[in-house]
């Protein structure tokens, strides 16, 4: 039977949500470590249900939120579900919801709760299809989701991986355990080097940059399945266990502390792009309206379980990088005013750049990320952090610093009036990623790293 791994403070969580709110719900968010076997690291109650600790209750002493699971807002709970997708590191994902509640039949298998359960979970995964595929987020989505309620009144919780199907969907059973020993992460680091030029294909006058934005992730998604991972500037064997690859790296550097500290180095490599393309004649001349280029470096960070194989390290990374170049385009179109832009003007802008935050203690905690634009207070960090992921965080305790804004002078004027001639529109993005303060560790973590995305549109 599969398990699902919770922590001792995840059970004091749910106790709490349901004692304050009597019912509450969210997601949870973890890890597939192996087959069969689940690991949660964090659990984020709705941030709408906030709003109960401030309302009249009524004489049963219950608030104005839902009471029960027909009553979840399904909306709120598939917003904050792809909110809280970006600001994850690529090793993790949402793997489904949580209710709790003072009420024991919420843990009773043949109740109402758990019938209701069910028709919210094939509704919401509906909603998260229509969500993903608005944003690009991942390749597939996923078909089946864990759902754990918890009763605060026995102390006990029931969990169940919901599988989803085109008619309905059905519940099988699943075990549970609150441990109490902190789980063992190791964490891996690289940088993702980007140099390239995308074609702009538009049939009207005016382009919608957005669009043309999003036609570039699979673009990037295919380079990047078809790049080499090297650990430690090593290839590996991807079957390989992660807990036996650390075990032989430690054996052979006992005189040095390169991986005493759980921390990894990755290097990812790109083929040429000719030979991407599987056809016999992979050079092409088409007709296009201009070119979007992204160049520079994108850093990433992802945290995995002793029974990961290698092969999963190198899946994760990839799939960070796409999560982290996603969610800031999503979020630099999201301010968009107008997403459609004529020939005749041009563009200087920055896409926002990622700071961290810990959701744990240790020597290397576990970090989640979110992104903020040039002139932004690390307070929306906060402010988001605790809207999604119901964590209270100072403004002390973000990492601010990881990425570094690009120069004022990035681009001058000169630059600009050379591109701008009468038939030529242009959009300039700069972006400075990874700009680490540590001139030994330049190899992976630093370089003042400009990424600029030009898109030069011609009539």
């Amino acid at each position: 039977m599969s398990i699902v791994l919770l922590s001792k403070s995840d059970q004091e969580y749910l106790q709490k949500c349901a004692t304050q709110l009597h019912f509450a719900y969210g997601i949870i968010i973890g890890q597939k470590a192996e087959p069969g076997k689940y690991i949660i690291v964090h659990l984020a109650k709705n941030g709408d249900e906030d709003v109960d600790l401030l309302m009249p209750t009524d004489e049963n002493g219950l608030g104005h939120g839902p009471h029960k699971v027909e009553q979840i807002d399904m909306q709120a709970l598939t917003n904050q579900w792809l909110s809280a997708f970006k600001m994850i590191p690529g090793s993790f994902d949402v793997l489904g919801i949580f209710v709790t509640s003072v009420n024991a039949e919420i843990i009773t298998e043949n109740s109402a709760e758990f019938k209701s359960a069910k028709r919210l979970l094939f509704d919401v995964h509906h909603l998260l299809k229509q969500g993903s595929a608005s944003v690009t987020l991942k390749e597939e989505l996923n078909t089946e989701y864990l759902y754990l309620a918890y009763s605060s009144s026995t102390k006990t919780a029931v969990c169940k991986m919901y599988n989803y199907v085109s008619n309905g969907g059905t519940f099988l059973p699943m075990d549970y355990r609150f441990v109490e020993k902190p789980f063992e992460w190791f964490t891996f680091e690289c940088n993702y080097e980007m140099d390239d030029v995308f074609p702009v294909v538009a049939s009207d006058d005016k382009i919608n940059i957005e669009m043309q934005f999003h036609n570039t992730i699979e673009w990037v998604r295919n380079y990047l399945q078809a790049s080499e991972i090297f650990i430690q500037n090593e290839t590996v064997d991807d079957s390989q266990l992660l807990d036996t690859y650390v075990k032989m790296k430690r054996a052979n550097a006992k005189s040095t502390t390169t991986c005493m500290d759980n921390c990894f180095k990755a290097s990812i490599f790109l083929p040429i792009k000719c030979l991407i393309s599987k056809c016999v004649n992979p050079i092409q001349v088409r007709e296009f309206n201009g070119t979007i280029h992204f160049q520079g470096t994108i850093t990433s960070r992802i945290w995995c379980n002793p029974k990961n194989t290698l092969a999963d390290v190198k899946r994760f990374l990839r799939e960070d990088i796409m999560r982290s170049l996603t969610a800031r385009i999503q979020v630099y179109c999201d301010g968009l005013t107008d997403p459609n832009v004529s020939n005749e003007s041009i563009f200087i802008s920055e896409p926002p750049r990622r700071v961290y935050f810990s959701i744990s203690t240790g020597n290397r905690p576990i970090q989640f990320s979110e992104y903020i634009f040039r002139g932004e207070a690390p307070t929306v960090a906060v402010a988001q952090a605790k809207q999604i992921l119901d964590l209270d965080i100072t403004i002390d305790s973000i990492v601010a610093d990881w990425e570094g804004l690009a120069e004022d002078d990035a681009f001058t004027d000169e630059t600009a009036n050379s591109l701008d001639t009468p038939k030529q529109k242009v959009i300039k993005q700069t972006e400075r990623i990874a700009a680490s303060q540590e001139l030994t560790r330049s190899m992976y973590m630093l370089g003042i790293t400009v990424a600029l995305l030009v898109l030069v549109v011609s009539e």
